[in-house]
């Protein structure tokens, strides 16, 4: 099994490291993530400026590391199209320092990752730790990294006839807290006063983005509603963002 991982923290996140080290017991893994933290990019591409790569040393777990100094889909796309010397089984991105709960994953570059893994023909899944936003917790990312091989494992033995796209978030700081696993959708979250005004040395205002989650509205059974009541939530998301329902009764006018 080869197994392609990515992120958005930078190759030097914690969380990237321990998803290596437990993905390297059960696969032959190659990694390929940005020079440092990509957070919020998004699916952006850079198309006006060349990629650099540079090897990168993991610790004897794999020969085949890269920083890049592009975006978390730039990793993705390089090492399937350029970098690799085979094609992988399966992408990865994480382990993402925070949760990708809802409307999170539009903004994410741990989401976008895996998506251009997937949107280049291969499974994927997107692996983010819920318990560490803002100081909460220390973060799941050994239980997370043993879930992410096991599903690995598993995708690898059934062979399914389409690929698939998961969306796993993982809330607290260690297996205890954990209620169990749920199969959700994507739900909602937003963010009130997102910016901070601030003023710099010089007397001119800047702007910092922040913000208080609000998850009041974010769905009964959504992701959100099922990772903040402890459980770890697997969201099966796909790249078509037609609206079915709506376009029926457009075309039945």
């Amino acid at each position: 099994m080869r197994v392609l991982i990515s992120n958005d923290d930078g190759i030097r996140a914690e969380g990237l490291r321990i998803l290596a080290q437990e993905l390297s017991r059960v696969a032959e893994i190659y990694v390929a993530a940005p020079l440092k933290g990509k957070s919020g990019t998004s699916h952006g591409l850079t198309t006006t400026t060349p990629l650099r790569v540079y090897d990168h040393q993991m610790d004897d777990l794999t020969p085949y590391a890269w920083a890049v100094d592009g975006t978390p889909a730039d990793c993705v796309k390089l090492a399937v199209d350029a970098l690799l010397p085979a094609p992988p089984d399966l992408v990865l991105a994480g382990i993402n320092h925070g949760p990708n709960l809802g409307t999170d994953i539009i903004y994410s570059g741990t989401v976008a990752a895996a998506m251009e893994g997937y949107l280049n023909g291969f499974s994927a899944i997107a692996l983010s730790v819920a318990g560490v936003r803002k100081g909460k917790g220390t973060g799941n990312y050994l239980y997370t990294a043993q879930l992410a091989a096991q599903l690995c494992q598993r995708l690898v033995a059934e062979k399914p006839q389409q690929r698939i796209f998961f969306n796993v978030n993982v809330p607290g700081s260690c297996p205890d807290d954990v209620k169990g696993i749920a199969y959700t959708y994507m739900g909602w979250r937003w963010y009130n006063e997102p910016f901070s005004k601030r003023v710099d040395p010089n007397g001119r205002d800047y702007y910092w983005l922040q913000g208080q989650i609000d998850d009041s509205n974010c769905g009964q059974g959504s992701d959100v509603e099922a990772c903040n009541n402890g459980f770890v939530t697997i969201t099966p998301i796909h790249a078509d963002f037609t609206d079915y329902a709506l376009l029926r009764r457009l075309q039945n006018r």
